[in-house]
């Protein structure tokens, strides 16, 4: 037997620590691969060759696992949760996670369905002739998602000033929190408001709480939610997407000269951003750092606030 193969261990086991290294946050991914295969092949030449007195498949199934449990631990750990916590993939799955939960509540958003399907049904002859109720239904709930989207375009064009940086990644990323959240807000609203009417006696309590007051709410989350999502990526590195860390506060707000802002740095040493907190303060500042500031910077630091 060649030595090449001698130290190839089973493919089997070879795959349990390549899969195990996908939990592995992905600046230590190949070093720890690359260790822990070395490892792998080390015990099986020992394997191998008789030096180990217990069963080799044991042994492998052993090793193996623990390298599984490592992997496990790196990733779902207190600083491994931060990190995954200031990542793009957190606010997505997040946000698809709430999706999924309303659509399981509702089985399967029975009212959105039953709108859409009498919107599809507007131009078609009603039932039984005369006055067609699907009307009122459509309008009733398009009117305020319409004022929502407006509402939320002219955010979209005040906000969108303060984020003049990022690559389409970047963009890509804004677009989906946008229309994941207004997708939460706009099925809460429809689901919700619809069991929310079924729970009221009062006719004149069901028309201005059940659907005047709960519309009106739904504008407000609708444009919060953009505001939020605009807020959110101010304070994201345009480069890898996660939230700055380690803000410190500049300036005063009884200054003219020296308006108040908060600087902050992308934890992997991309770069630097100055966030201005007053409107008659200037535009948001982000100066990249060249490589050599890399390795300076604990990755996701706990957010520390200080005052210069």
């Amino acid at each position: 037997m060649s030595h090449h193969s001698e130290a190839r261990p089973p493919a089997a086991f070879r795959a349990i620590i390549r899969l195990a290294s996908w939990l592995v946050p992905p600046e230590d991914r190949a070093d720890w691969y690359m260790g822990r295969h070395a490892a792998l092949c080390g015990l099986w030449i020992l394997i191998q060759r008789g030096e180990v007195a217990f069963d080799s498949r044991s042994q492998l199934a052993h090793f193996s696992m623990n390298t599984l449990a490592r992997a496990v631990h790196m990733r779902f750990n207190v600083e491994g949760w931060r990190r995954w916590s200031r990542g793009p993939v957190f606010v997505v799955a997040a946000a698809a996670a709430v999706l999924l939960l309303v659509v399981a509540a509702t089985h399967g958003l029975p009212v959105t369905h039953r709108v859409i399907d009498a919107a599809r049904s507007l131009g078609q002859k009603p039932p039984h002739g005369g006055y067609d109720p699907r009307g009122d239904m459509v309008v009733g709930y398009t009117f305020p998602v319409a004022a929502a989207v407006a509402v939320g375009a002219v955010l979209i064009a005040i906000g969108r000033r303060a984020l003049n940086r990022g690559g389409w990644r970047y963009w890509l990323f804004l677009a989906s929190k946008i229309v994941l959240a207004a997708a939460i807000a706009t099925v809460l609203w429809i689901e919700g408001g619809a069991w929310l009417r079924a729970h009221m006696s009062n006719e004149t309590l069901r028309g201005l709480a059940g659907c005047l007051g709960f519309a009106l709410a739904f504008i407000g989350a609708f444009g919060w939610s953009v505001v939020w999502s605009l807020s959110d990526q101010r304070r994201r590195c345009p480069v890898c997407l996660r939230r700055l860390a380690l803000p410190v506060s500049l300036g005063s707000w009884a200054s003219v000269f020296d308006p108040p802002s908060t600087e902050m740095v992308c934890s992997q040493g991309h770069g630097t951003l100055c966030v201005a907190e007053a409107e008659i303060s200037h535009s948001d500042r982000w100066v990249v750092l060249d490589a050599s500031w890399r390795g300076m910077f604990t990755p996701d630091s706990h957010d520390q606030t200080a005052v210069r």
